[in-house]
């Protein structure tokens, strides 16, 4: 520890120490732990030496895993930023690369997450906020679902079984990890930063797929297992980008979007405004070629929200009247190609209702919702029955009701009431830059218990990665009095003694 200068007391000849810039000491930097780390480096080289005779893939990704771990454990700031920038961007690659049954995504979480929360110490703790709690109890209720329902229906998951029943508890290490670990002003705001910059390669890589760049498009479905539309015609190709599907892109880039418009607004991006407005433009770019019609919806009330909010109605108008133009000459026949695809009258369909919809319809009345009926307070946790042949339930509430019966839908509604209620603190927030997130966060969160219907979200890749990493880099610290007196950030009470808020 280094000592805190001091300066003349109250009484002469007595020192007390001046509150200085919060530091974040763990398990590895609080004292030597020599001893610890030639036993952990041994056994780990040891380990990958046996794996590289069989797997070679696996050994290099325990040793980089290793690595990782021991720089987290020297500095969280590093682990927080690993998180930001890479959890929510590899979030739709498939699992196995390079450990079995695992997303790189998921690996990330569990090694930099986990570490960061257990070797926190315990005057650097954060108080839980009742996010924290939903969030945590929706995720051992999904788990706990998972296990009771394979007891009593004698299920065999496998691996891949299991990893989907813990899946919703990685959302919570991943906001738990980000909290703990970025903890000044600064530090957050450079967090947000990387996250919103980390959206340019994403929508790169989904603009060459609708241009259909040479190797693009195998490219994309080797890594994420995504659809094949090399038959598509160009007006109805939508982009995936580094998802599986076109839906997971859009819930990637629909929270950056509305983030971007409502900095805006609020002026926080106004030193830096030729910048923001590209990135906006680029992400907006990136919305368009996915097609989805319910997040394109979504944006385009959310921002007429933002506008009446900050009182620049007419001059949301305006820029809106310039976006139509722009968007009917470039987009427009791809735009018409899609609405066609879904209101194209066909034998069995009516034309006023969307072929998504109707399909959907008719898997969940003839499907779903009759298995539902036969157990609405259980469900049937990580494995349907067989009377379900179409595996996807194309809907989070149908998921939910398929998961954990009626108890799993209370539960998520319950996370939906906690983030939308942080949102709603945030927005009354002094501080332009929180109050603008806390705006954002309300209406995507809202979008979101919309969309919910038709495409389960919450439980896939892409948007609830962003969206926790947001709710994370946002939280307010506060204090918690030290063993030497000083006043420490912890959870939005108290005197901040953060470094003056970075520039946006």
């Amino acid at each position: 520890m280094i000592a805190e200068p001091l300066v003349a007391g109250p009484e002469v000849g007595i020192a007390r120490p001046t509150p200085s810039r919060h530091r974040m000491d763990t398990w590895l930097t609080d004292r030597p732990r020599t001893l610890w780390l030639a036993l952990a480096g041994t056994g780990a080289a040891g380990l990958a030496g046996v794996l590289a005779v069989s797997n070679l893939k696996l050994a290099i990704g325990l040793v980089l895993g290793v690595a990782l771990v021991v720089t987290v454990l020297a500095r969280p700031f590093i682990g927080g930023m690993a998180l930001v920038a890479g959890v929510p961007v590899l979030s739709g690659l498939l699992a196995g690369m390079p450990i079995p049954h695992v997303r790189v995504s998921e690996a990330l979480i569990g090694a930099v997450g986990v570490t960061v929360i257990v070797s926190a110490r315990r005057r650097d703790a954060l108080s839980w906020e009742p996010l924290d709690w939903a969030l945590l109890v929706y995720g051992v209720g999904w788990f706990g679902f998972s296990a009771v329902n394979a007891s009593l229906l004698h299920q065999s998951l496998g691996l891949t079984g299991w990893g989907t029943a813990l899946g919703q508890l990685q959302f919570f290490l991943l906001y738990r990890g980000v909290r703990v670990s970025l903890r000044t002003t600064a530090e957050r705001r450079l967090g947000m930063k990387v996250l919103l910059g980390a959206s340019i390669p994403v929508v790169g890589l989904a603009v060459l797929q609708q241009l259909h760049a040479p190797g693009i498009s195998s490219f994309i479905i080797a890594i994420t297992g995504g659809p094949d539309q090399s038959g598509a015609t160009a007006t109805i190709t939508r982009a995936t980008g580094p998802f599986a599907n076109w839906a997971a892109l859009a819930g990637y880039v629909l929270p950056i979007l509305v983030v971007l418009v409502a900095f805006a607004f609020a002026g926080v991006s106004r030193r830096r405004r030729r910048a923001a407005l590209a990135l906006t433009a680029w992400a907006m770019v990136g919305l368009l070629v996915t097609a989805e019609l319910s997040a394109l919806t979504c944006v385009i009330i959310g921002v007429v929200v933002l506008g009446v909010q900050y009182g620049q109605f007419r001059r949301l108008l305006r820029w809106m009247g310039i976006a139509v133009v722009v968007l009917a000459v470039v987009a427009g026949p791809f735009l018409v190609g899609r609405l066609d695809q879904q209101f194209n009258q066909n034998a069995g369909h009516h034309s006023a209702v969307p072929q998504t919809l109707g399909y959907r319809g008719q898997v969940w009345s003839k499907q779903y919702i009759p298995a539902i009926e036969k157990r609405p307070l259980a469900g049937y946790g990580g494995q349907l029955p067989s009377s379900i042949s179409w595996p996807y339930p194309e809907s989070q509430y149908i998921a939910e009701l398929t998961e954990g019966g009626v108890p799993m839908l209370v539960l998520f509604g319950m996370l939906m009431w906690a983030m939308v209620a942080k949102g709603r603190r945030l927005s009354r927030s002094p501080d332009p830059y929180d109050a603008a997130v806390g705006w954002a966060l309300v209406i995507v969160v809202v979008s979101l218990i919309a969309m919910d219907v038709v495409w389960p979200y919450v439980s896939n890749g892409g948007m609830p990665q962003v969206l926790w990493c947001l709710f994370a880099l946002v939280s307010p610290l506060g204090a918690r009095v030290g063993a030497s007196g000083d006043r420490r950030p912890v959870n939005g009470r108290g005197p901040a003694l953060d470094a003056a808020p970075a520039p946006a």
